[in-house]
């Protein structure tokens, strides 16, 4: 704790939050209780459990030095993903339309290609060109015995009771199978499949580009964990911020649906940032990414079954 509460990483990003909290009380009237409440279960409680959990992991390997001007390597991926997410798929997917019948079920798999693509492809193939890293590198090239330990069966397990518990009771998006409007069969067909889907489309993409690319970069390039964990929670947040202000917030709770470029900003501080931090432990302590994966499949699990049995028409 005495660490914690002395690392300038950790002092830095609390001053911050701190005073994004206040602007956006006093200037967008955002709820002051929203974002307190997801501080402390998202990203104080579910980092503690996870900080338990792993508390006697040991790291499958040591991140690799940084390498030649690879600080700008960081930045220009840093933007290039800010920008893929603001404008960039939306305008390939749109492309992308005009050569086949455009549904429900081909606009998110032309959305799984392409993130698959440009979150972890090309970056993969960039740092492999530039600095011959390779799958271990990433956290990726992980063996059976290795993945699955009794320490990381444990670590699942605990992390998918939180989540799942979470998620039934509290979580808004659970409400329809709550209320009954979901059917026994569509639950026992859409949940693994929605899992095994939410592994590729947000368990894989995101992780490896900002736990197995940024944060282990940033943690080398800080040298600090601490510092790798706040940096990239923040870019995280940021990096969606453009997207919020441009396209628009949809269903995001007290950010209206045309939010200002400075409630975009403040909402992706004070929400998407900490929303990370439990995963970035598990990551930090194990690197191992693939656990990584498999427990943020079950983050959007019952929140996004609805929609998923809606659009895949499974009854």
């Amino acid at each position: 704790m005495k660490e914690l509460l002395r690392n300038k990483y950790f002092i830095g990003y609390s001053a911050l939050y701190i005073l994004t909290l206040v602007l956006m009380a006093l200037i967008e009237h955002f709820p002051v209780s929203q974002s307190i409440a997801v501080l402390l279960i998202i990203g104080v409680f579910f980092t503690f459990i996870s900080f338990l959990t792993t508390k006697s992991s040991i790291p499958l390997f040591n991140s690799k030095p940084i390498q030649v001007k690879e600080s700008f390597v960081i930045v220009f991926f840093l933007v290039y993903i800010t920008f893929m997410l603001s404008y960039g798929f939306v305008s390939i997917k749109t492309f992308l339309f005009q050569f086949y019948v455009k549904s429900p079920w081909s606009e998110e798999l032309t959305g799984l290609i392409c993130k698959l693509i440009f979150f972890v492809l090309i970056p993969f193939l960039a740092y492999k060109l530039l600095y011959k890293f390779n799958l271990r590198d990433f956290g990726l090239d992980v063996k059976l015995r290795e993945l699955f330990t009794r320490k990381n069966i444990i670590i699942l397990l605990s992390m998918f009771a939180v989540l799942f518990t979470f998620q039934f009771f509290l979580g808004n998006g659970a409400s329809p199978i709550r209320n009954g409007l979901i059917s026994d069969s569509q639950l026992f067909i859409g949940l693994p499949l929605l899992y095994i889907w939410l592994v590729l489309e947000v368990g894989l993409v995101e992780e490896f580009f900002f736990r197995g690319l940024i944060q282990s970069r940033l943690t080398i390039l800080t040298k600090s964990e601490l510092g790798g964990i706040f940096l990239s929670g923040l870019f995280f947040g940021l990096a969606h911020a453009p997207g919020l202000y441009l396209r628009g917030a949809g269903t995001l709770d007290n950010l209206g649906l045309n939010p200002s470029l400075f409630a975009s900003i403040g909402y992706c501080i004070l929400v998407l940032s900490v929303a990370g931090f439990f995963l970035s432990t598990i990551w930090s302590r194990t690197k191992n990414l693939w656990l990584v994966i498999a427990i943020h499949a079950f983050v959007d699990l019952l929140p996004g079954l609805a929609e998923f049995i809606n659009t895949w028409n499974i009854k």
